[in-house]
């Protein structure tokens, strides 16, 4: 419900969207599969006989000359059956683990509003900024993407004054059509971004860096809608 005398004031509303959901991953026996475990089925594709270690119908031994050269063929089909499954975890940017160049590629990255430095896991977290930001249009859409990327903000619509719904002394001014576009931005706390075990390189990335607030006007700037004009505030909490 619209307050007659106040601005409309939009703050962060905690909620999961389908890009922040990490699918389970899918896998089987051939997902993750060793040599020993393909190799009594593999075995079974030599010919039977006395002449192959199978004499009367027996099952092939696992310990024969002719299984240690199987177990050389089956390394590489165990590295293809690894390699094969783990693709489906570079489907999601939210998953994604050797295709990172090919993700940035795709999206323009990196890029000179590239706020999160050039580390693995800034990388990343620049890759998934520009993903989630695809279909950013409403003001809880920005607080969001801001969010995620690492900072807390509110964005405030002034309204002008209106005779018969506004209250004299409230924050409704008087003044222009043209005031109703702008979104102040209000900042509360600049990103800090803390080293992450299997994501952050020992000796590369710091433990935590405070990201200025450029940033966060280079990742909005391209994204707010034609009819809006963002002016930012920054506060010191």
């Amino acid at each position: 419900m619209r307050d007659p005398g106040k601005n409309t004031l939009t703050v962060y509303e905690p909620s999961l969207a389908p890009d922040d959901l990490v699918p389970p991953a899918p896998g089987d026996a051939l997902t993750n599969p060793s040599v020993e475990d393909l190799l009594p089925g593999a075995m079974g594709f030599y010919p039977r006989g006395a002449a192959w270690g199978t004499p009367d119908g027996q099952a092939p031994s696992l310990n024969t000359t002719l299984a240690g050269l199987m177990r050389v063929f089956l390394a590489a089909f165990a590295d293809l059956y690894r390699r094969a499954w783990a693709i489906t975890v570079e489907s999601r940017a939210v998953t994604l683990v050797d295709s990172l160049s090919d993700w940035e590629r795709d999206y323009g990255l990196p890029d000179a509003c590239s706020a999160f430095g050039n580390s693995a896991a800034g990388r990343r977290a620049a890759l998934l900024s520009r993903v989630r930001s695809t279909a950013t249009i409403t003001p809880q859409n920005f607080i969001q993407l801001a969010y995620q990327a690492g900072y807390r903000i509110e964005i405030e619509e002034p309204s002008t004054f209106e005779c018969g719904f506004s209250e004299c002394g409230g924050e409704h001014t008087t003044g222009g059509g043209l005031q109703q576009v702008y979104w102040i931005v209000h900042v509360y706390d600049l990103a800090l971004d803390y080293f992450v075990i299997g994501e952050g390189e020992t000796g590369q990335d710091r433990l935590f860096e405070i990201r200025n607030a450029e940033g966060l006007e280079c990742l909005f700037d391209d994204l707010f809608p034609a009819w809006t004009h963002p002016v930012y505030v920054y506060h010191d909490a």
